[in-house]
């Protein structure tokens, strides 16, 4: 989709619920470009269009009832030049439009640049095999069903259950294959499990917000945070709480 009826499409964001994955429809939503109000146009529910609109980088900010705001550095070096796509995860808010609980854990740290998270207690399969060639991994599925996995982003968690390695997923091939973005780097073990990464917020001052919907179970996960140019994980427990170090 490089154009739209003649014109020049430069930007396509699409809206998720980051705690479910699930597209986010919500009619109230308000966008600002540099600050300045904007009305992209919209397509399937939680699309939306930039056309016409030039392709300098800027800071988006988009404000949807029932979740919190969302500013991010759109920077199209990072974007692909034909069809520039924005994959934007929103957080709900305490106060969410449907009244659901959810669980927050927050802090400070320093030099903080990034914050995501897999649950420990809900893996969607489990790892089979993968083909450096073709970049299809195949997955362990509970009684032969479907992989569960759809494109985004999730987690492959290491042997050690310490750490887990992302991947992308492109396209399903099978019922219970897929086929990753770019290839898996660690050694894979028989049945590791896969969970959907649950992306935080990672404020310029070193704050950082994690939320997750309260569904009365056990609500352990592993967080991968980024301080500075160094990885680290930090096992979580909403219900007791240890700051990241």
């Amino acid at each position: 989709m490089a154009s739209v009826f003649g014109s020049k499409l430069d930007l396509l964001i699409r809206l998720f619920d980051t705690t479910t994955g699930a597209t986010v429809g919500e009619k109230t939503i308000r966008f600002a470009r540099n600050g300045i109000p904007v009305k992209p146009e919209p397509r399937d529910p939680g699309t939306y269009l930039f056309i016409n609109t030039g392709r300098e980088d800027f800071l988006m900010r988009i404000e949807v009832s029932g979740y919190e705001i969302y500013e991010a550095e759109v920077r199209y070096e990072e974007l692909d030049d034909r069809i520039p796509e924005c994959d934007v995860f929103l957080m709900p808010s305490e106060n969410t439009s449907k009244g659901e609980k959810v669980l927050s854990f927050s802090g400070t740290l320093p030099f903080l640049k990034k914050i995501e998270a897999i649950c420990l207690t809900k893996p969607i399969c489990g790892t089979n095999e993968f083909s450096s060639k073709t970049n299809v991994l195949s997955v362990f599925t509970n009684a032969g069903g479907r992989s569960g996995l759809e494109t985004g982003s999730y987690g492959i968690l290491h042997t050690d259950n310490n750490s887990y390695e992302k991947i992308e997923v492109e396209q399903n091939v099978s019922l219970q294959s897929v086929r990753l973005k770019t290839p898996i780097q660690e050694e894979l073990a028989s049945n590791q499990p896969i969970m959907r990464v649950i992306y935080g917020y990672a404020y310029k001052d070193g704050r950082y917000l994690l939320r997750v919907r309260d569904d009365g179970q056990a609500q352990k996960y592993l967080v991968r945070y980024e301080v500075g140019d160094e990885v680290r994980f930090q096992e979580l427990d909403f219900f007791d709480q240890e700051a990241l170090k």
